[in-house]
């Protein structure tokens, strides 16, 4: 008996030196095998839902290019005493006079005036008599580059009388600036020039303003 568990112990012993004898070192890492089959494509996603249209934008009103005009309030205190020659003589007379300055007025321009009086725009040269006194009240208007001259006077009578160079209060006016082709087109459509309501109806669209003066 004894003799079979020392003949066991020597065999596994032998076992045991020959499996730690038969391991060796660690080999090289293998090259990296191909990829594998690419996978089944994901279900699409759900479509989301579509936005509502903009409203459409409200159209601006055509701008002019050959007209520009602007506001000026001409103070009492602007006005002095100026000579005005007569319509074809060599006579001169006295009026109120005052000047509006405007870089806009130039020499292939011409120029149209309007009083403001409330809501309302006068177009200028005008003249207004008053019952209460019988007195006639002017306002006229020359230009050249660069300036619009206005001119004032009221007078009691035509002859003689109580004679008034400057307004009793400030006064604003409106000038509009407008390119030759316009005016010429003006005329060749039966406007008069002096109606401001109706060349602005015939222009038909805005006009820019630009700073007060």
């Amino acid at each position: 008996m004894n003799k079979i568990v020392r003949l066991f112990s020597v065999l596994a012993l032998a076992s045991t030196v020959a499996f730690v004898s038969c391991k060796g070192d660690t080999g090289d890492q293998g090259p990296i095998g191909p990829a594998g089959p690419t996978g089944a494509a994901g279900t699409n996603g759900t479509d989301g839902v579509d936005g509502t249209n903009g409203t459409d934008g409200v159209d601006g009103l055509d701008g002019n290019a050959n007209v520009k005009s602007f506001l000026a309030t001409v103070a009492v205190a602007d006005w002095a005493n100026v000579e005005r020659s007569g319509i074809g003589s060599g006579t001169t007379s006295t009026w109120g006079g005052a000047a509006v300055s405007s870089d806009l007025i130039t020499a292939d321009k011409a120029v149209f005036v309007a009083l403001i009086s409330g809501e309302e725009k006068i177009s200028l040269p005008v003249s207004l008599s008053k019952e209460i006194d019988g007195s006639v009240e002017s306002l006229l208007f020359s230009y050249k580059t660069g300036q619009v001259s206005l001119y004032y006077k009221n007078q009691t009578q035509l002859f003689g009388g109580n004679v008034s160079y400057k307004p009793q209060m400030d006064l604003q006016v409106k000038v509009t600036v407008v390119e030759e082709v316009e005016v010429a087109a003006l005329k060749a459509a039966g406007i008069s020039l002096d109606d401001y309501d109706a060349v602005m109806s015939y222009l038909g669209r805005s006009v820019q303003l630009p700073t007060q003066l």
